[in-house]
C-alpha cells in the first residue's frame, strides 16, 4: 500500500512550560494556536535533533580515517572470519566468490584477472543528522565511455502516520532534561493493582503538540508482568475471556521475547508490570479523513516522557494502543479482530523502544539510541515475534496454504519488514540505512532491519542485546559490539544484499559473510514479487565505462565490471564528479566481489 506524506508532522514543537491549560487555545508549533481542551495539561518537552547527539559517532576523525584507509580481502573458502588487510597500493587478486573493501583515501582497485566479472559497490559508510546526497564518478579503465543507468529509481519514500509519529517521539525523548528523569527502579509497592479498579491516565491529545488529556481506564487483565487497562470511554471492548487471551499473549509470549533479546525495561513506579492501555483517544490521534484517505493511522506507542516527573507524565511504563471501535465513532473503524491481530506487532516493536530507553538513558545516564539503530532494533523485535511462530508452526502446519513460507500467525510480524527491505533495494541510492529522512520512511526502516538481520547472522542474535545494554550509540555502538570497523561491516553487508543468491551458484558455495544465513532473501522476494525476485539494478561499466551518480550517506549503489574479451586490465576508481577527491568525512569506499 502506498501512503501519502501526512502534513501533521512537519516542523518542531516549541518548548512550553509546566502548566494546566486555562483555555481551550494553547501555544502550539511555531507559536500557532491549537485547540487542546479546557482540561488539558502541557508537557514540558521540546523536540531534539533527528539523531540526538551524534557528535563524533558518524564523521570520523583524521586519525580514525587513517586506520581505516586500507583494502580488506574476504575469505574465499568458508567466509566465517572477518576480512584481513592488504596494502591499498596492491593490485587485487582473489578467487571467485570472495571480496574486498577498499577504503579511503581515494578508493581504487586494480584487478589482475581481467577475464573475471566483478560486483563493485560504492558506499559512504557514515551516519549523519539528515540525508545528504553527494555525486561520485566511478570509472573503469580509461573511463572513455560514458554510461547512463538503464533503469529509473523512485526517489520518493513511503511515510505512514505510525512511522512519522514514532520518529517525533524519539526526537522528543532525545531532548528530555536529565533532571526530570525518574530512577530506573522505583520503590517496590506492597500490593498490586486491584482487579477491575479504575485509574487516571494522561494521553497525548494530538499528533502535533505537547498537549495531554486525562482519561479513566479500568483494569481488565492482571498478569505476572503485564496489566491491561481499557478506557472507560471505549464503546465496545473485548469480553473478559478475550482480554484473558489478549493479556496472556503479552504476558507469556511477547514480553519474554523482547526481554530475552534486548534486556529489561525500567520499573519507575515499582509495580513490577508493564501497562497496556487501550483507549479510543489513541484512535482519535488520526483524523477520520486522514485515516480514510490514506489507510494510515497510529496503532500504538511508547513515550519516554512517561518516565519523567514532567507535567502530563504517568510515571509508569505504558504502551498505548488503539481500542476496538467497529462503528468508526472516533476515527476510521477498528474491528476487534483487527486490534487483536495488529496490536501485538506494535507492542513488541514499541516495547524494544521502552527497553532501549531504560538501558541507555535511565540506567547508564546517557542519550537515547540514534534513530536508525533504535528503529532497526524494533523491527528486529517484530521479526523475533515471527520466529517464535515459525518455530511453533513448522511447515506445513499453521498455514492456510501448505506452501506458504511463513505460518499465518507470523505474517504481521515479518511480511512488512520484508516488503520494506525489498523497496529499499529497488532504489538504494536514495534511501539510507544510517540516516533517516525528516519523517522516516518505510524503505529506511526496511534498510535498517536488513542490515541488522545480516549483522545478527554474522555475529549471532545475542548482538542485539549487546547493542541495547550499552551507552554507546549508532555506528560506534555497532563497531564496538561487532569488534570490527563499521565501514568493513557495511561494505560486506552491501555485497551480501546482492550475493545472497547468485544465479547458477548454490547458496552454500557463497561464504556466509556474503549472504543471510537465516533468510533466503531471493526466495522470499520471489514469493512476494514473482515478476522481479531480484530488486537490485546494476549499472554495466564494462572495461572502459564511467558513470556519475548521486548517493546518500549510509547506503550502496551497484555496478558490474570486467569479464569482457580484450580487457587489457581493469582498474576501478571512485572520485568526485569532477574527478577530484571525495570529501574525507564521507569515508568513501568500494566493496568488491568477484563473481563466478
Amino acid at each position: 500500500m502506498s501512503f501519502r506524506r501526512l502534513r501533521l508532522f512537519v516542523g518542531a514543537v516549541s518548548a512550553v512550560g509546566l502548566a494546566a491549560c486555562s483555555s481551550e487555545r494553547v501555544a502550539g508549533p511555531g507559536g500557532s494556536l491549537t485547540k487542546c481542551g479546557a482540561n488539558a495539561v502541557i508537557g514540558s518537552f521540546s523536540e531534539g535533533s533527528p539523531l540526538g547527539d551524534v557528535a563524533g559517532s558518524d564523521m570520523a576523525s583524521p586519525s580514525r580515517r587513517a586506520s581505516l584507509g586500507r583494502a580488506s580481502l574476504g575469505s574465499a573458502s568458508l567466509g566465517s572470519a572477518p576480512p584481513g588487510g592488504v596494502s591499498l597500493a596492491s593490485a587485487l587478486s582473489f578467487a571467485p566468490l570472495s571480496g574486498a573493501v577498499v577504503s579511503y583515501p581515494g578508493p581504487s582497485a586494480q584487478f589482475n584477472d581481467t577475464a573475471a566479472r566483478y560486483l563493485v559497490v560504492p558506499q559512504y559508510p557514515v551516519q549523519g543528522s539528515a540525508p545528504d546526497s553527494t555525486q561520485f564518478r566511478l570509472t573503469a579503465g580509461s573511463g572513455a565511455l560514458a554510461v547512463v543507468p538503464s533503469f529509473v529509481e523512485d526517489q520518493a519514500g513511503q511515510v505512514t502516520a505510525q512511522s512519522a509519529f514514532d520518529l517525533r517521539l524519539r526526537r522528543i525523548e532525545a531532548g528530555l532534561p536529565a533532571e526530570e528523569r525518574l530512577p530506573s527502579s522505583g520503590p517496590m509497592r506492597a500490593a498490586g493493582a486491584a482487579p477491575d479498579s479504575v485509574r487516571s491516565f494522561y494521553v497525548l491529545g494530538n499528533l502535533e503538540t505537547n498537549c495531554f488529556v486525562q482519561t479513566q481506564a479500568r483494569l481488565k487483565y492482571t498478569g505476572a508482568r503485564v496489566y491491561v487497562y481499557e478506557d472507560t470511554g471505549v464503546p465496545s471492548g473485548f469480553s473478559p475471556s478475550e482480554y484473558a487471551k489478549f493479556g496472556t499473549l503479552f504476558d507469556d509470549v511477547l514480553y519474554p521475547i523482547d526481554t530475552a533479546a534486548f534486556g529489561f525495561p525500567s520499573d519507575v513506579d515499582g509495580n513490577g508490570h508493564i501497562i497496556v492501555l487501550l483507549s479510543q483517544k489513541i484512535n482519535a490521534l488520526t483524523s477520520r479523513t486522514d485515516c480514510a484517505t490514506s489507510g494510515a493511522y497510529v496503532a500504538g506507542y511508547f513515550f519516554g516522557y512517561d518516565l519523567t516527573n514532567g507535567a502530563g507524565s504517568n510515571r509508569s511504563e505504558i504502551f498505548y494502543s488503539v481500542a476496538p471501535d467497529s462503528s468508526g465513532q472516533f476515527s476510521c473503524a477498528h474491528r476487534k479482530s483487527q486490534v487483536e491481530t495488529q496490536t501485538p506487532t506494535t507492542f513488541i516493536h514499541e516495547f524494544q523502544h521502552m527497553i532501549s530507553y531504560n538501558q541507555h538513558v535511565l540506567m547508564r545516564k546517557g542519550a537515547p539510541e540514534v534513530t536508525w539503530l533504535n528503529e532497526g532494533l524494533s523491527h528486529i523485535a517484530e521479526e523475533l515475534g515471527s520466529k517464535y511462530y515459525e518455530t511453533k508452526y513448522p511447515a506445513p502446519s499453521g498455514r492456510t496454504t501448505p506452501t506458504q513460507l511463513f505460518p499465518d500467525s507470523s505474517q504481521g510480524f515479518i511480511t512488512p519488514n520484508l516488503r520494506n527491505a525489498y523497496f529499499y533495494l529497488l532504489a538504494p541510492r536514495h534511501k539510507s540505512v544510517t540516516t533517516f529522512a525528516a519523517l522516516g520512511t518505510l524503505e529506511e526502516r526496511g534498510a535498517a532491519w536488513l542490515f541488522l538481520r545480516w549483522l545478527g547472522d554474522q555475529k549471532g542474535d545475542q548482538v542485539f542485546r549487546q547493542l541495547v545494554e550499552t551507552s554507546k550509540r549508532g555506528t560506534d555502538n555497532v563497531s564496538s559490539v561487532a569488534a570490527e570497523p563499521f565501514p568493513s561491516l557495511f561494505g560486506d553487508f552491501g555485497i551480501a544484499t546482492y550475493t545472497d543468491s547468485i544465479d547458477g551458484v548454490p547458496r552454500s558455495a557463497v561464504p556466509q559473510r556474503y549472504r543471510f544465513a537465516s533468510r533466503n532473501t531471493r526466495q522470499i522476494f520471489g514469493r512476494l514479487f514473482p515478476t522481479r525476485p531480484n530488486p537490485i539494478a546494476t549499472t554495466q561499466l564494462g572495461c572502459t565505462g564511467s558513470s556519475i551518480q548521486p548517493m546518500l550517506q549510509g547506503t550502496s549503489t551497484y555496478f558490474l565490471t570486467g569479464g569482457t574479451a580484450g580487457c587489457s586490465g581493469t582498474r576501478v576508481d571512485m572520485a568526485a564528479a569532477d574527478g577530484s577527491a571525495l570529501p574525507a568525512a564521507l569515508m568513501p569506499q568500494l566493496a568488491i566481489f568477484r563473481l563466478p
